[in-house]
Formats: structure tokens, C-alpha cells, sequence
């Protein structure tokens, strides 16, 4: 009479580290969690503004939020065809902050020798064919604002990726030499490492 009851207790017995797996462990696990956040529990727009300040210390904090806002919201439109296998967290963002410290160093006021303009350095006649074909129109002073410099920008890098058939470093080239310049003579392969250099340094601080 009393084997069922044995038999109760030693299945009861075995069932604790199952029951621990299940319950107790991810309890414990979400308390330490709360207790001892990492780096990696900030939010993504807090670590591209950190990020984004150790690179320009100079930029005031109203700018610098501003920015930062900016990279993370629209770095979430950039194609996944940009990302490897599969987009792992920050790598959209840390190829967007690549992009613009190798343009523009984080100055949106920047302007070079043929006259392209902003944080991503956009042409004039790009970035109003770009707004067309989304159905808006742009002044050129428009192009030193981050929020419509950025957007533009990843529309283009966008249609570049759909250009290239999603090669990364080809509508890399393609962005910074013009796709003619990239079908002709292959454009500048320092420039994509130096991007990619960027992105990776980007992912490094959020370890």
C-alpha cells in the first residue's frame, strides 16, 4: 500500500531541476538582470548618442539628441539586405553612424568641393530626385537638417542596395563615387572599408 506513494515522492524528487529550469531560474535571472544592467540594456538610442558624443564632444546637447533620434529612427529603414545572414542588434544603426562619420564627421553643416551637402553629404539634384519620388519637395538648405539629410540619405542607400542586387559594398561605392564612376572604374575601396570600420567600432562600444 504504501508504493504509490513512494513512487509520488521520487517523481516529485526528480522533477526539481526541471521545475527550477522552468520557473525559478529565469526569475532569478530577470531580478539580476535589474540589478546589474550591462551597457547592452540601454536603450539603442541612448548608446548612438553616447557614441555620436565621444566622436563630436562639441555638439550641443539639443543637437546631439537631435542627431541621435535621428540615426536611430531611420537606421530601422535601411534594407535587411545590408546585414549579413541575418541584422544583428546595432548593425543598422553602426552602418548609418559608419556612413556619416566617414562623410561628414558628424557636422551637418558640412559641405564639399562639388557641393554636396550635410551629415550624409547629398547632392543638391539627388536629394530632390530622391524627395520626388516620395512625393515631396525640398528646398537645398533643407539638406543641412539631420532629420531630412539622414532620410534622404537611407532612401538612396536603399535604392542603391536594390541597384546592386543587395551588395553591401558595391552600393557603398556607389553611393560615395556615383554608380557611373562605380560601373567604369569600380569607385573607392578605401571608402567602404572605412564605413565598415565605422560600423564596427560602433558595435564595439556596445559591448
Amino acid at each position: 500500500m504504501l508504493q504509490p506513494k513512494i513512487r509520488k515522492r521520487y517523481i516529485f524528487i526528480a522533477s526539481l531541476p526541471l521545475l527550477y529550469q522552468s520557473f525559478v531560474a529565469p526569475i532569478a535571472g530577470s531580478l539580476i538582470g535589474k540589478t546589474i544592467p550591462g551597457r547592452n540594456s540601454l536603450p539603442e538610442v541612448v548608446q548612438i548618442k553616447e557614441y555620436i558624443r565621444s566622436e563630436r564632444p562639441s555638439l550641443s546637447e539639443e543637437e546631439l539628441e537631435l542627431l541621435s533620434r535621428a540615426v536611430d529612427r531611420e537606421s530601422g529603414r535601411i534594407h535587411d539586405s545590408a546585414c549579413g545572414v541575418f541584422c544583428q542588434e546595432g548593425e543598422k544603426a553602426g552602418l548609418l553612424l559608419g556612413i556619416i562619420k566617414t562623410e561628414s564627421e558628424f557636422y551637418r553643416k558640412a559641405r564639399s568641393k562639388k557641393n554636396a551637402l550635410g551629415l550624409m553629404q547629398i547632392m543638391p539634384g539627388t536629394g530632390s530626385w530622391i524627395a520626388s519620388w516620395e512625393g515631396n519637395k525640398i528646398k537645398k538648405e533643407d539638406l543641412f537638417l539631420p532629420e531630412t539629410n539622414i532620410h534622404l540619405g537611407v532612401s538612396y542607400l536603399n535604392h542603391l542596395l536594390e541597384t546592386h542586387e543587395g551588395n553591401l559594398r558595391q552600393a557603398l561605392l556607389a553611393y560615395n563615387a556615383g554608380p557611373a564612376a562605380v560601373k567604369k572604374w569600380g569607385g573607392v575601396p578605401a571608402y567602404a572599408e572605412e564605413v565598415f570600420s565605422g560600423q564596427e567600432e560602433y558595435l564595439g562600444s556596445r559591448e
